[in-house]
């Protein structure tokens, strides 16, 4: 039996995976996970996160202002300061960040977290 290559493609599993390509690796949902406590500056999210770079959390928190997940916003108290937050968009991905926090939590509990 052939397959045919032609099928069209169902638009929804694009968009998913344009959402995916955005959301879907580690460091941005751990910066969405942090950010779900309160807002945070620059050095407050590097601190909070463990493991990332700056250069990792910058390419991050633009992939994620881009895509209208997360906002910054400059301040000035003395000096420059920048602020990120949630956006609604963003605060909507926070079931999901809970599904993953709550199935590593699970793996973790019955030692089958994998290394």
């Amino acid at each position: 039996m052939a397959v045919n290559m032609e099928r069209e493609s169902d638009p929804q599993i694009a968009r998913c995976m344009q959402i995916l390509s955005v959301i879907g690796d580690l460091w941005t949902l751990a910066v969405v996970m942090t950010l779900q406590k309160s807002e945070m500056r620059f050095n407050e999210l590097q601190r909070a996160i463990p493991r990332v770079n700056a250069v990792t959390l910058t390419s991050r928190l633009k992939k994620l202002e881009e895509a209208g997940i997360i906002s910054r916003t400059a301040e000035s108290r003395g000096r420059q300061s920048t602020v990120y937050a949630l956006t609604p968009t963003g605060e909507r991905l926070l079931p999901i960040v809970d599904a993953v926090r709550e199935v590593a939590l699970d793996l973790e509990r019955s030692g089958d977290a994998p290394l």
